[in-house]
């Protein structure tokens, strides 16, 4: 009885402090600024309620990426699965998909990053940047906490600060979209403060992902004096005296710029024009060009018959690559220099951005993953997009990370349809 009554105030407690959080929330910037040709993450009715409400702390320095318009994709071409699943399936890709806001280069003072979302106080109230804390992300960005007053750390030493994240930036594929991309903005804020040092601060999650995210920037940024890297610890809460960020350049689920797809693979292009020449020689031996993207088993959601679909693929001349065993800046060779591209749906496929338009990519995906991340890319990028469906294999793991299987038959017909018998 007793467990119950405090199980029962510690819920009331809990939804009280999500509803000063909503009560609060402010735009980092003027709807009419952000939002004009829309690509709002919410309802009308919440952009209304926040219009009278913008962030007193923050300014806007410029712009990054331009917004980018509404538009129709093109018919994937979806195999093997359930025919219920490939209808269901093929009308959220293809479905019209809404403008987008531009990515904007902000400067906040006095702000805090508590739960991976930004906020200041007034009146004692958190106010939380709405476009850190939208509602698709609230899943994974936990926000500031009922001890919001705490800060276990303030940052305002010499130099510039520029944070980059996003709620996926525990997930190396986000990172590389959602993420890195807005590195952009460092470049905009060098150009207003070209001698003072930048630091470039990223929320830590786990040393091999950080690893790849640090080793990442590196290879964007090249030989730059005055920029360090910093790790945040996620558990603590940030005080900073002048902050600089971005607005994300990505939609959840429904949108991703091209140009901020098309000026990171620019930019990595450049940066591996070197080891990219090298890769075509040996391409003209006929070896390399076409990609079958492995997955570590011991990550989950693997290809219960890979021995057999590999075997399948190797006589069509496709070499296995897991891009968690090698660089990044291989990883962009790699694909980069790929005709064509058949992987198993994980974060590895997220470097499908750096191929070229007009590239056919093969998603192989377990039936009932609905996830639209990858035909997003495509579509940023003008791919040619293709999955085939396989049943998962019952286990005791999370659904989402169990084995599946790809029957023969609808991956030929996939291979077939990108001019592969």
């Amino acid at each position: 009885m007793g467990g119950s009554r405090v199980d029962g105030a510690g819920a009331e407690a809990a939804a009280a402090h999500a509803r000063l959080i909503e009560d609060n929330l402010v735009l980092t910037c003027a709807a009419e600024r952000l939002y004009c040709d829309g690509g709002f993450a919410g309802d009308a009715a919440l952009l209304d309620r926040l219009r009278g409400r913008v962030s007193r702390q923050t300014q806007v320095l410029g712009e990054v990426f331009p917004g980018f318009p509404a538009h129709d994709p093109a018919p994937p071409r979806l195999f093997g699965g359930s025919d219920a699943f490939r209808d269901k399936q093929g009308a959220a890709l293809a479905a019209p998909r809404p403008a987008g806001p531009p990515t904007l280069l902000c400067e906040t003072r006095d702000v805090r990053l508590a739960g991976n979302a930004l906020f200041h106080i007034e009146d004692g109230r958190p106010q939380v940047l709405f476009e850190t804390y939208r509602p698709q992300d609230r899943h994974v960005v936990t926000g500031p906490g009922p001890d919001f007053g705490r800060v276990d750390e303030t940052i305002d030493g010499e130099g510039l600060v520029f944070l980059l994240n996003s709620a996926g930036s525990f997930n190396y594929g986000h990172w590389l979209i959602d993420d890195l991309p807005r590195l952009r903005g460092l470049a905009r804020l060098r150009e207003r403060h070209p001698r003072e040092p930048v630091t470039v601060a990223l929320v830590s999650y786990f040393p091999h992902l950080d690893a790849a995210r640090r080793h990442s920037i590196e290879l964007l940024l090249g030989r730059r004096r005055g920029i360090s890297i910093r790790f945040l610890d996620r558990s603590k809460t940030y005080r900073f005296a002048r902050l600089h960020h971005t607005t994300p350049c990505s939609l959840p689920s429904t949108g991703k710029s091209p140009y901020a797809m098309d000026d990171l693979t620019r930019q990595m292009r450049a940066r591996t024009r070197l080891p990219r020449g090298l890769f075509a020689l040996r391409a003209l031996t006929g070896r390399g060009r076409r990609l079958f993207v492995d997955r570590h088993p011991g990550r989950g959601r693997g290809l219960a018959n890979r021995e057999a679909v590999l075997a399948r693929l190797r006589d069509l001349g496709f070499e296995a690559f897991d891009p968690e065993l090698t660089s990044v800046r291989q990883q962009v060779v790699r694909f980069a220099g790929a005709e064509i591209v058949v992987g198993i749906a994980g974060a590895g496929m997220a470097n499908t951005v750096f191929c070229r338009p007009g590239t056919p990519v093969i998603h192989l995906v377990p039936e009932g993953w609905e996830d639209l991340f990858y035909g997003e890319i495509a579509t940023a990028c003008g791919q040619d997009y293709r999955a085939v469906f396989g049943p998962r294999i019952p286990s005791d793991g999370p659904e989402y990370l169990r084995d599946f299987a790809i029957d023969p038959e609808p991956l030929c017909a996939a291979l077939a349809a990108a001019g592969l018998r």
